[in-house]
């Protein structure tokens, strides 16, 4: 049995560097960028009004007026001071004018307008390449693509982009006594909640399952299970059969297809049944015990951080803060207990309560709940008003939740 650092650490170490794809510009946002991206024009690429009014020269009682300006064309100079030319936001500042007046601030008679406020020199007028110059560095390596970073590639010139390949993945989830939800369980049968919490989880993190299987308690059911997801993906993730029971049958049917376990078990609480294992071929699989909570702390504190570091992120441990405690907390010696908690953030800091009830079979006690506190293995609990480590879950704190 290992330790959850050491569990994390074999993970991090086995995982492979992140392939590069190209997709189109529209398909990217959420993806991390694979290269720097390089504008090719300055932005703006030239002088240009930023309001819809009227560009002159010099200070005049009144000014002539030239031809409209609209976006798009090339305007005529403005050669002399006195003269004026309508135009429209975006358009092109004609050479020669000094500023742009808006409507608001101007009244036109019988062909001459005539300005109540004057502006300064310069205003309203967005210079060429006053936000990016060409050749400037627009989008660095290895950040997350959201729609503005979408945008900001197309004004570099852009129509795909190099990101780095999501991972693949499979779910399988395990045993006789598992039915489908919409069926009415037998005595000794429990409906399938891992399926869909395990592709749940994945979908709001930013990844999917490519297809969710689910075997009984037979190593030939099983093995063809396993065999036909790993056809398919990166990534197994499986739920139930992993513990040291007669009908235990996941470590030894991925064995026989030819993957090796780098451990078994963890020092922690719950979960204590976790395994984790790889091929020649650099496929991972991650061996989850079949309580609902314990599946998701797994999915929590190690798979998301291995999809991360799969996917080009930079960031993928989890952020530790610190919390107080509202209550006490116990637990034995021996192995480090994860805790579901309710973070709120308060004038004193942050502070943690904890469901009244904790069994890992437990799913009820988990909603409500927006992260996850910990006690060292050497730990025999925590008094109320303790400081305590804790990480806000993902779908509560997003990118804040990494370092």
């Amino acid at each position: 049995m290992i330790s959850v650092e050491e569990a994390l650490r074999t993970i991090f170490e086995k995982t492979p560097s992140p392939a590069v794809e190209v997709l189109a510009l529209e398909d990217t946002s959420g993806r991390i960028l694979a290269e720097d991206v390089v504008s090719d024009i300055a932005m703006p690429p030239f002088d240009r009004s930023a309001m819809d009014g009227f560009a002159i020269r010099g200070i005049a009682d009144e000014y002539r007026l030239m031809d409209e300006i609209p976006a798009g064309v090339q305007p005529e100079p403005v050669t002399e001071d006195g003269y004026a030319a309508p135009i429209m936001t975006g358009a092109p500042v004609p050479e020669g004018a000094d500023r742009v007046v808006m409507v608001e601030a101007t009244s036109v008679s019988n062909g001459r307008l005539t300005i109540r406020k004057m502006p300064e020199a310069g205003a309203n007028i967005c210079w060429e390449a006053e936000d990016i110059t060409k050749g400037q560095t627009v989008l660095k390596k290895g950040i997350l693509i959201a729609p503005a970073e979408v945008g900001i590639a197309a004004m570099a010139g852009r129509e795909t982009l190099p990101v780095y390949r999501r991972p693949v993945i499979s779910v399988l989830t395990t045993g006789s006594e598992v039915i489908p939800p919409v069926h009415i369980p037998k005595p000794g049968q429990v409906r399938n909640a891992n399926g869909v919490l395990i592709t749940s989880f994945l979908s709001q993190s930013g990844f999917s399952a490519v297809k969710v299987f689910h075997s009984a308690d037979d190593p030939e059911s099983l093995k063809n299970a396993a065999a036909q997801a790993l056809s398919m993906s990166d990534i197994l993730v499986t739920a139930g059969g992993v513990s040291m029971g007669t009908h235990d049958y996941v470590p030894s049917v991925l064995e026989d297809l030819g993957f090796n376990f780098h451990f078994r078990t963890v020092a922690q609480k719950p979960g204590k049944p976790f395994s984790f294992a790889t091929d020649q071929k650099g496929k991972m699989m991650f061996g989850l015990p079949g309580n609902p909570v314990s599946v998701l702390v797994g999915l929590e504190m190690y798979v998301l951080a291995c999809l991360r570091l799969f996917s080009g992120h930079e960031r993928y441990h989890r952020e530790e803060l610190a919390g107080k405690l509202s209550g006490s907390l116990r637990k034995k010696s021996g192995r480090l207990n994860f805790f579901r908690t309710k973070a709120e953030l308060t004038g004193d800091g942050w502070i943690l309560s904890t469901p009244a009830t904790s069994g890992s079979g437990d799913l009820m006690s988990a909603r409500g709940t927006n992260s996850i506190a910990w006690l060292p293995a050497e730990s025999t609990g925590a008094a109320a008003g303790s400081s305590v480590p804790f990480t806000l879950m993902s779908w509560a704190g997003g990118e804040s939740c990494w370092e």
